[in-house]
Order: structure tokens, then sequence, then C-alpha cells
């Protein structure tokens, strides 16, 4: 078995080099089913390695790459297991009111299968993390890496409480789910290896792979006669959330480097530079061209000093809460854009104005166009129960309705709402299609990119309160700026700190 391991500095196409070496295995016929591709994202493995794939080769289905995923879609496939027998967000807040502490969010990623465990109750993030490292609740207290005024005796009895309401539901959590896949025993208690052989595996993102993670990926090497890794020690942010960038680094193989980024300006790269070379505790020393290119790097005191009329942007902050006072700026200026929400404007909504002007001009509208616009957008009681095209000159007296523009007929759209559409729609922006200004946390953007990036600098007091704790935590506030930086393709634009205390030095 033989091992390979691919750094890839930010833009040098580490996705784009391990799909190259998928295809070639295909092309000298290793069948689709003997081909592992796991990912840390759901996003990596479906839409940046599997979708590209099956576009380009359209003899291959979506069946054909079913291990396309991540390691824990991977683990509950190969353990017949049904979304109700995974730990919930529900389930979590009910442990909390039986045992009297508040737990107000705690969530895997919805759907997604990334494992990757948040909370704002940071006792369930000190049992979880426990649990990713491989040490008890207390040793992960003792280290001394939590937030706020946290109780050990707390952690130790809430950790204890959720093993035994799993164990009552009959529910498990992400992390048991690979537990279970490394382990599964037979009724006569003979061990059953529930991993399947492969010619080839892939690893994308593997730097940021958890202990347990990595655990599969071994059992994963013992079932394959090629592997190949793929990732950049300098890009592990998610240490928060159990990442072990030193298993990545200290994994056993031969080492290829990538060497051209095809994203990163000269200025930029540069930039990025000094800030990820502040790092205390080590990393893997890469040498990486930039393109062709100088790319500009723009202070700003505010948002409201950049034209983003026009062109693709990507603003980007620390944290959720930074992002909090972004989104009314947006509106304000009458941009259309996507967050992690969703889309500023539904389509739906957009869909209903359409259908409105296009039913004012004589244009028929069918039964449930007419109705979804009459009920919800009206708010009056459509009673046709036909189907058939409805031209609104006909329903004008019945249903009390004007030849009026959509704004003065949609009385259940807000004031606010329908002034920030009408902002819109007189700048220009293409509301059929998706957004072009993208507003996410750094960690969100990350394996993104865009020609036009701000970069807010401001820190929250917990942040700052966590690189006093550890060289580690400080190493890992570094490589996020660094992921933040280097989005960018031609122009950075820097926002300056509200407060010089808890602004980023850039």
């Amino acid at each position: 078995m033989k091992t390979f391991k691919l750094y890839g500095p930010p833009g040098t196409g580490k996705t784009y080099s391990l799909l190259r070496r998928v295809k070639k295995y295909l092309a000298i016929g290793v069948p689709p089913a003997r081909i592992g591709y796991f990912a840390f994202t759901r996003n990596a493995a479906y839409n940046e390695a599997r979708d590209p794939l099956l576009e380009e080769m359209p003899s291959l289905q979506k069946k054909d790459l079913k291990y396309f995923q991540t390691l824990h879609s991977f683990a509950f496939q190969r353990l017949g297991l049904k979304k109700e027998n995974v730990m919930q967000e529900e389930h979590f807040r009910a442990i909390g009111e039986s045992i009297g502490v508040e737990i107000e969010y705690a969530s895997y990623e919805k759907d997604s299968f990334n494992g990757i465990f948040t909370s704002e109750s940071e006792y369930l993030n000190i049992v979880n993390l426990a649990k990713v490292k491989g040490i008890t609740p207390l040793e992960q207290f003792d280290l001394n890496e939590h937030l706020g005024e946290i109780e050990r005796t707390k952690v130790d009895i809430i950790s204890q409480e959720i093993e035994s309401y799993k164990k009552h539901h009959d529910l498990i959590d992400f992390t048991d789910m690979l537990k279970l896949f490394l382990n599964k025993k037979a009724k006569e208690g003979n061990p059953i290896d529930l991993c399947p052989d492969f010619d080839v595996v892939f690893i994308d993102e593997a730097q940021d792979l958890s202990k347990i993670q990595w655990k599969v990926v071994k059992r994963l090497q013992k079932h394959c006669k090629y592997m190949y890794l793929a990732g950049d020690d300098d890009q592990a942010i998610f240490g928060w959330a159990g990442a072990d960038v030193k298993s990545f680094m200290d994994f056993e193989s031969k080492e290829k480097y990538l060497r051209q980024s095809r994203r990163l300006p000269e200025k930029i790269q540069k930039k990025a530079l000094e800030v990820i070379e502040r790092i205390q505790l080590g990393r893997k020393k890469k040498s990486y061209h930039s393109k062709n290119e100088e790319g500009n790097i723009i202070p700003q005191d505010s948002l409201e000093e950049i034209n983003m009329r026009k062109g693709k942007w990507l603003i980007l902050a620390r944290t959720n809460s930074l992002l909090d006072t972004i989104f009314p700026l947006l509106k304000d200026y009458g941009y259309y854009f996507s967050s992690s929400q969703g889309n500023s404007l539904s389509a739906s909504l957009y869909r209903d104005i359409l259908d409105w002007e296009r039913w004012i001009k004589g244009e028929p509208l069918n039964l449930i166009q007419a109705q979804r616009i009459c009920e919800t957008r009206i708010g009056i009681d459509f009673k046709e129960k036909e189907n058939r095209p409805f031209y609104i000159k006909e329903l004008l007296t019945k249903y009390n309705l004007g030849l009026i523009t959509w704004y003065k007929a949609f009385s259940q759209v807000s004031a606010d709402k329908c002034t920030y559409i009408r902002s819109m729609l007189i700048n220009g922006e293409k509301l059929s299609e998706e957004p072009r200004i993208r507003v996410l946390t750094i960690h969100g953007a990350k394996g993104g990119e865009e020609d036009n990036v701000v970069l807010f600098q401001d820190q929250t007091v917990n942040t700052l309160e966590a690189l006093d704790r550890s060289l580690a935590k400080y190493d890992e506030e570094q490589r996020v700026w660094y992921v933040g930086i280097t989005r960018t393709k031609h122009n950075l634009y820097l926002i300056k700190g509200k407060n010089d205390r808890k602004e980023f030095i850039i």
C-alpha cells in the first residue's frame, strides 16, 4: 500500500489535483465503487468533487460514486443507520431541561454529516471536544481552553446524563457513529470490519480531521492499495471542533507540494505570509508562487466607504455575532446578498412579484399562482377551485383587486421589505440569479474565493480571551486570518476594528 500527501497552499488546486488522479484511475479501468473520496465537509465531497466529476463524465451517475462523501456519512451508511438513530438538537435541549442547565442551542450541522458540533453551552462544547479528542470531559476541562465561568462538577454530571439519555433512548451522536464503525461487534463477540476494500482512497481537507477521524483514515488505509491525502496545515482552523493538524503533518507518506497559486495576487500573498509566519509551535514551510498580478490591499474605516454596486464580493467577519450589523447596512444600500441564513430575498417572493406584473399586464396565472399571490401576499381568501387560467380583470370586483404596482398591492409584505426590493431593482440587482455578494464568517468561507474580499478586523472578547489560554490557540487564530486573507482573487478591503484593542493586526 502506498500513501501520498499533497500539500496545497491557497488557490493551488488541491481538489483539482485529486480529481485529476481520480480520472486517471477511472481511465485505466478502476470501477467507481472501488474509489473512495472522503472530505471534511459535505460541500467539498459533493459540490466540489463529485458533482464536477459527474458533469465532466456524463457516463457516470451519482449512484456510481457512492463513496464520495464525508467520513461521518460513510460510517452512517455502513452501519445502516437512520436519521432517527442520531442525537438531534431537541434531545440535547431535553437533557438540559432534565438537569436544570439551560442549553440554548446544540447541533451538528444539520443534514450535512460534517460532525461539526456547535453549541452556545460551553459545557456541551467541552463534553463533545473531549470525545473527539479521545480524553475525558474533566481532562478537557483541566486544559483550561473553555470560555466563561464553568463548574468542574457540572461537566461530569452533564457528560454522564448525556450518556444515560442516549442509552435509554437508543441514540448515538456523531462521534459514537465513528466509534461504532471502528469497533462494531457481532452478537457472538467477533469483530466485524465494516470497511469495504478500495483500489484507491482520497482524503481531501485532511488538515481538518479529528483524532477519531484519523483512526478511520488508518482503517481505510488498510483496505486500499493507494491513498492520497490533500491539505494544508496553514489552513487548519477547526481546532475548536477537535481538528488535529499534527496528525496530518505526522502521517507517514511520500510528500508532494503544489507550487502555483491561481488565486492569489502578489500583494495579497505577501500580506498573508506575514500573518502565517507568526505561528509559534511550528508549521510546514512551503514555497509557492503567486499569480502574475499585483493585486490591491485597500484599508477602510467602514463598509460605507466601499462602492459595491458592481462585481462579485465576499464579506467576511470573525464570528456570526459580528455579521449582525452588516446585514441592515447592505439592505439600506439596496444590495442583494446571501449568508448562511439564505438569500436576502426569497425566490418565492420575487417570483410572485414577477407573476403579479404579468397579471396586471393582462397575462393569465394558473390556480396555484393566483391563489398564492392573493392569500400569501395580499391576504384575501381565494375561493376559486377550478384549475384553469385566471385573468385579473375577471377577479377585480369579486376580490377587490386593483391594477396597481406590486408594492401597493402586497399588503402582507412589510413596508421595509418593499423598500428594500425596490432599491435592489433600481440598483439593477439580478434577483433571478444567485446574489453577487456573499456574507460569511471566515470559517464559513473556507475553500471559497472571490474577486473582491472585504475583511472586518474586529475580534470578540471571547476570541481574545482564548488567545491567552495557549500557544495552540494563538497559532490557530493566525491561521484563521490567513484563510480570510487568502480568499482574495484581486482586491482585499481591510475594515479597521471599532476598538483598537480588539482589532486583529494585519
